[in-house]
């Protein structure tokens, strides 16, 4: 048994996945090994550290208060938060929570419950890591929040804005200490694709590469680089994350048989799920290995139709029973996302990890993966990275000409993503789905 940094295992999950030769590396979350955030960079194959931060001054820390004083779940519901800032206006000024210093940042610990910073959760309750200072503070508490309004709104989005200046001034920090091009991010802090996008469109690297599963789940395949390269071996870009369980055809046909199921078998399914999408039906979509990650990306995924400006709507209220602002991802044709989106010279963006403003002209176009703010969480599909879902979407544009499908994880609120035909089955039935593409086998629930 080998023991590793879990930071340094972070570190190693972005960098040896990158295919990056050097790379400065930034890691953020919660904590982890006493650290909350980490500065690296990468010398002859070799990560060396520059500058952690020691929790509780921690990124994470402190994005998981504006979560929970909003209502919400820490380490669950953040990306709500991400959501909702995009309706307000970063128009409150948070230095006296957190700020940027000559160094790094500083979080004022004064406004934390240090009791409830141990990481340990309660599955029934949550307690809070702020105190009652900061509801003093800011003038709401999330036990009296009955509806959201623009104060909740405007405070989401100061914070937002807040933690895009911090991770800016981090990065101009680290690319003016070792002159990279390139930067990696791992950790949970790195899944808020609306802070990637701020460094993105910040031109300070050239090359920016975040890891698909920052979360804590990538933690096991950093340390699986770690201790490989310590022994000699070598790695190639990290280019797809179709990683999990797979089902046979006769696996999956056997399922619906015990299920009772009726079901048609189909030599395209592509096809079918293409010509559905273009009547505005909602898909399930289940094939293949599943995604490694906390992103669907056309393994495991529910589909529908961006045109239909009413289908967000739809799909929340019918399918993911959630919250109404919450936004819906575009999967485009790598070939053609140049033409929707503005894309600031990335060429690809294969694992959903960062927003993209959509071209002025084309907001009209594809309504339902469109933020409020202008933007999509976007994902290029290339035939090479998973040819099945290229061709479904690519049956799609040839039917409407455009080469863009909403795609939303295969799961409800609070449930994890479908891995098994008969939690497929489960989903479908439970959920306002019209219709499973799960291997060659076709289930509408006219039949």
């Amino acid at each position: 048994i080998v023991f590793k940094n879990h930071h340094l295992c972070h570190a190693a999950s972005a960098f040896y996945s990158s295919g990056y030769k050097d790379s400065c590396i930034l890691t953020s979350d919660f904590s982890g090994d006493g650290i909350s955030s980490g500065l690296y960079y990468t010398k002859n194959n070799k990560i060396k550290t520059h500058k952690l931060f020691k929790k509780p001054q921690s990124l994470g820390i402190f994005y998981s208060m504006i979560t929970q004083v909003l209502g919400f779940r820490r380490d669950s519901d953040e990306y709500k938060v991400m959501g909702m800032a995009s309706y307000g206006k970063p128009t409150l000024d948070l230095s006296w929570l957190i700020k940027k210093t000559s160094d790094g940042y500083y979080l004022n610990e004064s406004y934390l419950n240090k009791l409830n910073l141990s990481g340990t959760l309660l599955p029934s309750k949550q307690e809070p890591v702020y105190n009652k200072n900061i509801l003093k503070k800011i003038n709401f508490n999330p036990s009296t929040i009955k509806a959201y309004n623009s104060h909740h709104y405007d405070f989401a989005a100061s914070a937002q804005k807040t933690l895009n200046e911090i991770i800016i001034h981090l990065t101009k920090k680290l690319q003016k200490k070792f002159n990279s091009q390139n930067l990696c991010i791992a950790g949970g802090v790195g899944l808020n694709c609306v802070m990637n996008q701020a460094i993105l469109q910040s031109k300070i690297f050239k090359n920016i590469f975040i890891q698909p599963a920052s979360s804590d789940a990538g933690t096991a395949l950093g340390a699986a680089y770690l201790v490989s390269n310590d022994n000699g071996y070598k790695f190639n870009k990290l280019e797809n994350v179709y990683l999990g369980n797979s089902y046979s055809n006769n696996y999956i046909k056997s399922s619906l048989k015990n299920s009772s199921a009726k079901f048609k078998e189909v030599k395209y399914p592509e096809k079918v799920a293409a010509k559905l999408l273009s009547e505005n039906k909602i898909v399930g979509w289940f094939q293949g290995r599943h995604e490694y990650g906390p992103r669907a990306l056309g393994s495991r995924s529910i589909l529908a139709n961006p045109m239909n400006k009413n289908m967000k709507d739809i799909l929340n209220k019918k399918v993911k029973f959630r919250e109404q602002f919450r936004p819906f991802a575009p999967s485009c044709l790598e070939k053609d996302a140049k033409n929707f989106f503005i894309l600031n010279d990335q060429k690809s963006f294969p694992f959903m990890t960062f927003t993209v403003d959509v071209k002025s002209e084309k907001k009209s176009k594809i309504p339902s993966v469109v933020h409020v703010d202008g933007t999509a969480r976007l994902q290029t599909v290339s035939k090479k990275q998973n040819k099945i879902y290229y061709e479904l979407i690519n049956e799609f544009k040839k039917r409407t000409k455009v080469p863009i499908v909403i795609n939303t994880s295969f799961n409800v609120s609070g449930e994890p993503i479908v891995d098994t035909p008969e939690q497929a089955l489960a989903a479908f039935f439970s959920t306002g789905m019209d219709a499973l593409l799960i291997g060659n086998f076709y289930l509408d629930k006219k039949f």
